[in-house]
This record gives C-alpha cells, sequence and structure tokens, in this order.
C-alpha cells in the first residue's frame, strides 16, 4: 500500500455551461423555471403591503409606546 501524498490528489474543475445555478432551484426545463418564477411573483405580489397597510405601520412606528401598547391590546397580543 502506496502512502497518499497531497500532490497525488487533484481536484476536478467544476463543470461550467454557462448558466449559473440558483440556490434552491434544480429544475432541467426552462419552462418549469419560467413557471416556477411566475408562481414566485405572484406569492410575493399577495405578502405586499397595501398604501393602507403602509400608512398604518408610518403611524404605529410614529406614536409613543403607550398607544403601541394599546393598540397591541386591541389586537388581542
Amino acid at each position: 500500500m502506496q502512502d497518499w501524498q497531497p500532490q497525488d490528489w487533484y481536484p476536478e474543475p467544476p463543470e461550467y455551461d454557462g448558466q449559473l445555478e440558483l440556490p434552491g432551484i434544480a429544475l432541467d426545463k426552462s419552462d418549469d423555471l419560467l413557471h416556477s418564477l411566475g408562481e414566485l411573483e405572484e406569492r410575493l405580489e399577495r405578502m405586499q403591503l397595501t398604501v393602507e397597510e403602509v400608512e398604518l405601520l408610518r403611524r404605529f412606528r410614529r406614536s409613543d409606546a403607550n398607544n403601541r401598547r394599546m393598540v397591541m391590546q386591541l389586537l388581542g397580543r
């Protein structure tokens, strides 16, 4: 049995076909990728705050601690 020497090991170069890999997306077909990205965009749009929600949040953040505490009590938290 031969002793292993560091210079005996050469890593294989990674395969590169010009396409970047996105973490968490492992699809072979571009149609599937487009469908997944479309679904992701729809979900993100549903998560975005409305103009009214943004205004309420802005007012909540500018209020004093007592008013914030009362709002949280009204919300049942």
